[in-house]
């Protein structure tokens, strides 16, 4: 198991994508978990599920499936719009 708190966020592009295609290799070659915080859509979108939370409490959750990780990116996009509002205030 990879625990992560924010592994991208120090470094240059092509490093923080070296990084996140280590962490895919690791999950998808030798079965290893990987448990990572983010803020960013980007970092986020190389996962298979995502809990956001907020305010202490889970929020949403989308897995991946067969969706590409550009399709997933914009779904993770979707739900961080929603995160500064409520739910009910979606018109």
């Amino acid at each position: 198991m990879v625990l992560a708190d924010e592994p991208t966020g120090a470094l240059d592009s092509k490093s923080a994508r070296q990084l996140l295609e280590t962490f895919e290799n690791l999950n998808q070659n030798l079965g290893a978990t990987i448990l990572m915080v983010t803020h960013d859509a980007f970092t986020a979108s190389y996962a298979d599920r995502i809990i956001f939370i907020k305010d202490g409490k889970i929020f949403n959750e989308l897995i991946k499936g067969e969706d590409t990780r550009k399709q997933f990116f914009e779904k993770i996009i979707e739900v961080q719009t929603l995160l500064g509002g409520d739910l009910n205030d979606v018109i």
